[in-house]
């Protein structure tokens, strides 16, 4: 569990700190776009974009801030041996769990709000990039923190599994009949005629 804390506890604070501000800019947003765009659509986009940007900050708070009080960084580069080392007496299987999860988020909302990232392939390579990156400016910022190879797997991986389900939705068609004008003047004398006899 102290495990558990020391990683993740920084989430409770940056969310609490940021719930309120990310309430407020979907209601400005949501007001904003509802000029152009019916209640629904306004309300939906600025949900997503406001919980896009919710949790990079949580991302960015979780992978940036400094551990303990070394001032350097570490790289292992070596695929799979970090994920073997939390499997020991002395690993954590939280770590993994954590990496799998980290971008995970992602995955989902970013495809919602991303029309050309409706693709499993095309979400697990920019979630590739990101990951790449996260572990680059961690390993400058000299945090004491570990730039693995088995990060930027397990964060992949999470997104492309989290991918499949925004993905699937997306890809079933939405099938609405649109009547014709003829046929929909019909339904119209139709009832119209109906009301005249009650």
């Amino acid at each position: 569990m102290a495990v558990l804390s020391a990683s993740f506890g920084i989430l409770v604070p940056v969310t609490i700190i940021a719930l309120p501000f990310a309430l407020f800019g979907w209601r400005l947003l949501t007001h904003w776009r509802s000029r152009t765009r019916t209640a629904v659509t306004a309300a939906t986009a600025s949900a997503l974009d406001i919980g896009i940007v919710l949790v990079v900050l949580e991302i960015l708070a979780l992978t940036m801030m400094p551990v303990g009080d070394s001032g350097s960084s570490s790289i292992h580069l070596m695929p799979g041996s970090d994920i073997l080392t939390e499997f020991t007496d002395n690993g954590s299987l939280w770590q993994i769990a954590g990496n799998l999860l980290l971008l995970a988020p992602l995955g989902v909302l970013v495809p919602l709000r991303v029309p050309s990232l409706r693709s499993i392939r095309r979400i697990t390579l920019v979630a590739f990039t990101v990951s790449v990156m996260l572990e680059l400016i961690q390993y400058l910022l000299h945090a004491g923190r570990v730039t693995s190879t088995d990060d930027v797997l397990l964060n992949t991986l999470g997104v492309a599994a989290s991918a499949t389900l925004t993905c699937g939705w997306t890809r079933r068609p939405v099938l609405v009949k649109i009547p014709a004008q003829r046929e929909l003047a019909e339904v119209v004398s139709r009832r119209s005629v109906r009301a005249g006899r009650v």
